[in-house]
């Protein structure tokens, strides 16, 4: 029987980490990591300030699945990014290419083409970055530098941008209007999404962009499903007679999207 390939998912405390380390099947041997002590045996504590030390945690693994990061995409201000978004990553991809991780997936985010969605106009993956505000900006940092530890390096990289996630949570609970509906990704798209991010063969380096099978969906998602085999069951327009009364618009920051009336 083949060995099971080592994963490692940090920032595993986190509303996606969380929910990966529930789901992620037994096929793999998944560790997590926590800036907290975790009595869960599975979980080491890790800070990302320094490249040895977390080279020695990632030495050994196959798959490094990046979720440490600040999520919150409130603010103009960059102070907060600066050490988890952008010095903790670059520390990240160094020590995965220090202990030799075959592939580094990335959790990126919708906010790296974000201004699309503002102005009314879809986007895929070859569309250039147009971030909507730091956190996206940083987002784009990570993606760019995915790229060169692919080109440089020889890493698989695989850069997925998340749509609308919270733990456990389905469309009306999350209580940003109509936008739901087409941005929504479920638990357990989100976890074969990264399971087949952690097998898919023959990547180099690929953005992906992670939503359900929204009817409504103005992100394309048709090279997640040709290259890397994700096969989405759930449907945010199952909830829409829930979420339509309660009012609100499409995109984020409050412009209506062409055709998605």
């Amino acid at each position: 029987m083949a060995d099971r390939l080592k994963v490692m998912v940090t920032g595993a405390t986190g509303k996606i980490g969380q929910t990966l380390m529930e789901d992620l099947p037994d096929s793999f041997d998944v560790t997590g990591t926590s800036r907290s002590p975790n009595d869960d045996p599975r979980f080491i504590q890790l800070d990302f300030d320094n490249v040895d030390t977390i080279a020695q945690a990632f030495a050994g693994q196959d798959v490094v699945v990046h979720m440490h990061a600040k999520s919150d995409h409130n603010t103009d201000d960059f102070e907060p990014y600066l050490q988890p978004n952008i010095v903790g990553l670059w520390n990240a991809y160094e020590a995965a290419r220090l202990a030799g991780v075959r592939r580094f997936i990335y959790a990126s985010s919708n906010h790296a083409t974000g201004w699309y969605e503002i102005v009314g106009e879809r986007c895929d993956a070859e569309s250039l970055p147009r971030p909507d505000g730091v956190y996206g900006a940083a987002k784009v940092w990570g993606e760019s530098l995915g790229r060169y530890f692919s080109d440089r390096h020889g890493m698989e990289v695989i850069v997925l941008r998340i749509g609308s996630y919270e733990y456990r949570q389905k469309p009306p609970e999350f209580g940003m209007g109509p936008r739901i509906l087409s941005t929504w990704l479920s638990d357990r798209d989100l976890v074969n999404l990264v399971e087949r991010s952690i097998v898919a063969p023959d990547i180099k380096y690929g953005i992906y962009y992670g939503i359900s099978a929204n009817a409504r969906a103005y992100w394309d998602i048709t090279n997640a499903v040709s290259e890397l085999g994700y096969r989405p069951v759930d449907n945010a327009e199952e909830y829409a007679d829930e979420v339509l009364p309660k009012g609100g618009v499409y995109s984020l920051w409050g412009f209506e999207v062409p055709g998605m009336t």
